[in-house]
């Protein structure tokens, strides 16, 4: 009977780390999947009282393509009134190349699955099947038509069009970025040149959304910098479409996680001042972490030849 109760006693020890382990408070290594936000009547005051984003166009159409219980979207209804609702309910994914509207909302709110035609740098593979969604010009160009009616110009004219250019890297190299605001409105367009290129709209900053120094201390240096939403790897929203391969629909079982998609990012000079990293698809996330444990990344100025900022 020795034996029986000594083996017993070694499968506890071997067991009890592990559940140990198990019973930690979980790490914002992961992020929170789409589902509404629960904000009680005090935190609804405190973001009306301390909000000042003004509704707009701009902000309406990009907003719609985050996903469900966003917090930028949730507190942009809050603060101006609208009932902006998001087209497919975890978002919308990046896709190297991907520009056809048509393609993403085919099945709303089902998602494409398609197999890539090209290959990108780090990631993307032709013949790979993933869920379809926008690249970062895909989603410029969706959005400036639905906004203004017509049609955004290629990248090249952009940069070289000075009178509609309300910032430009000819005339302030660096930015000062709080500052910024001062200059900028919702809506604006930013269009960079690095190794690659990309595009993205301002749509203010952590303050105009009601985050204040007492709700996120972790950020109350940087209540005042720019935020933009663009298409770009993100593995917050990649654990988004991790989940709905997973758990969802039997035709995304065959897909491959995107690398990203549509989200709101904080400008910034360095990812150096992010406190968490990850590593997912060959790719770096930088970020804070949010009261409601969602993820706010970093669109980091470094490597930066060429940029403006352009307003229709």
């Amino acid at each position: 009977m020795k034996r029986p109760i000594a083996w017993m006693l070694l499968l506890c020890l071997l067991i009890t780390p592990w559940s140990a382990l198990a019973a930690q408070k979980p790490s914002p290594e992961k992020s929170r999947l789409p589902g509404p936000v629960e904000m009680d009547g005090e935190a609804r005051e405190r973001i009306l009282k301390n909000g000042s984003i003004q509704r707009s166009k701009a902000l309406d159409v990009a907003f719609s393509l985050l996903e469900e219980g966003n917090p930028f979207l949730e507190r942009y209804n809050l603060i101006t009134g609208a009932k902006i609702k998001p087209r497919l309910p975890y978002g919308v994914p990046y896709l190297f190349g991907g520009q056809a509207a048509n393609h993403v909302f085919a099945k709303a709110p089902d998602y494409v699955v398609q197999q890539a035609w090209q290959n990108s740098k780090n990631y993307y593979r032709a013949g790979t099947t993933y869920i379809y969604g926008f690249d970062c010009v895909g989603f410029a160009k969706w959005a400036w038509k639905q906004t203004y009616k017509t049609d955004m110009q290629s990248i090249d004219t952009l940069l070289r069009d000075r009178k509609k250019q309300i910032w430009n890297s000819a005339s302030k190299p660096m930015p000062d970025w709080p500052d910024m605001q001062d200059t900028l409105q919702p809506g604006d367009l930013l269009v960079l040149k690095h190794p690659g290129t990309h595009v993205a709209f301002y749509v203010g900053t952590l303050r105009m959304y009601g985050y204040t120094e007492e709700e996120a201390p972790g950020l109350a240096d940087w209540l005042d910098w720019p935020l933009v939403i663009h298409s770009s790897t993100n593995a917050a929203v990649s654990d988004h479409f991790a989940y709905l391969i997973k758990h969802g629909l039997r035709k995304y079982r065959i897909a491959t996680v995107t690398d990203g998609g549509v989200a709101v990012s904080l400008l910034c000079a360095s990812n150096a001042i992010a406190p968490y990293k990850v590593n997912q698809q060959n790719q770096n996330t930088c970020y804070f972490v949010l009261p409601d444990n969602s993820w706010l990344t970093l669109l980091p100025w470094k490597n930066v030849v060429q940029f403006c900022w352009y307003r229709k």
